[in-house]
């Protein structure tokens, strides 16, 4: 199940860091062992030609400044060391496999995958068909892995009548569901991949037209070069044009829901009409929350990793302090402050 994958990557995420300790730690005491033969080896060259009285104080165990500096300074950032090791393997251990495994879905969100429409199940079309068909308005805003040929959003809008013609909601996988709550009115959710098999299989019902002019959308001279290719149901439909619209109703969820869809078809698609400027408009603020989503995402890890694992470790080894809490302290007590 999921939770329990979960809680296999904390465990393992806490591993990791526990090992990661262990090195850290006996790299430290070599290197205090070495630290302190080196000490007692210069100690003892200086006791042979010092005067009897300084020699009779170093047998006598009266210390030697240098000495005990160093042992003291090494003890210490030991102990401070171990204590930092510990916080973060505890706080932060098990945020590592899940915060990789969710970078790479952003990394590929950005590359313009959209969630709940690149799986296998579903057939990938990644080229346009339509190539020298102008692009639809702020197209570079949507981020997508290609542009978004005008010509391509005909095709799909053209095979869009209403709510009803997008999905058949009443037989939904989640409507079809055992033991719901209330059965008359179940929860309707259709996945993006549905979505794009849907279209891609639907009836070419007209080239749209504007609704403010009543002239054909893009032009007589688009509709004639294209309209005879994007009626044909073989039609390669490419998945940035179908995620651009998929986008206007679910905000760059993976699922749909019927009221969210027909609030916009209303907004830019009536009857024959197509409102372009409204429909790029609600592309691109579909669009926008996904990349708020993973700006705010960004902006977390910077401040948990900068705070847990960052800041302590300039701070313990470097006498830097850039900030990021108080985890960790300047072995000397004289940090560097940057920010």
């Amino acid at each position: 199940t999921i939770l329990q994958s979960r809680i296999q990557m904390m465990i393992l995420g806490n591993i990791s860091i526990l090992s990661a300790a262990s090195s850290l730690l006996l790299m430290t005491m070599d290197v205090q062992s070495f630290v302190v033969v080196t000490s007692k080896s210069k100690h003892q060259k200086r006791s042979s030609s010092m005067p009897k009285s300084n020699q009779l104080r170093s047998i006598t165990g009266v210390p030697d400044i240098a000495t005990s500096t160093s042992l003291s300074f090494n003890f210490d950032q030991m102990g401070e060391l171990t204590k930092s090791i510990a916080i973060v393997a505890f706080l932060g251990g098990g945020l590592i496999p899940p915060a990789i495994a969710a970078n790479k879905l952003m990394l590929g969100t950005i590359l313009g995958q959209r969630a709940g429409g690149d799986d296998d199940s579903v057939a990938k079309v990644s080229t346009s068909a339509s190539s020298v068909s102008p692009d639809i308005p702020n197209s570079k805003l949507l981020f997508a892995r290609e542009p978004v040929k005008l010509a391509d959003v005909v095709a799909i809008v053209g095979r869009i009548r209403d709510v009803q013609s997008v999905a058949d909601w009443k037989n939904l996988p989640s409507a079809k569901r055992d033991n719901l709550i209330d059965p008359e009115n179940p929860p309707m959710w259709l996945p993006r991949g549905m979505f794009k098999d849907n279209i891609r299989n639907a009836k070419f019902v007209g080239w749209p037209v504007d609704p403010s002019t009543g002239e054909v959308v893009g032009g007589i001279e688009l509709k004639s070069e294209f309209e005879r290719e994007v009626s044909k149901k073989s039609y390669p439909i490419p998945d940035v044009a179908l995620d651009a619209v998929f986008d206007t109703w679910a905000w760059g969820s993976g699922i749909a829901t019927p009221d969210k869809v027909d609030v916009q078809l209303q907004a830019w698609r009536s009857n024959n009409g197509f409102d372009l400027n409204k429909f790029a408009s609600a592309a691109v603020a579909g669009r926008s929350v996904t990349g708020a989503a993973i700006l705010t995402f960004i902006t977390i890890q910077v401040m948990v990793y900068g705070c847990l694992f960052v800041a302590p470790f300039l701070r313990v080894f470097f006498d830097i302090d850039i900030g990021f809490g108080k985890l960790g302290e300047c072995p000397s007590g004289m940090c560097t402050t940057i920010f």
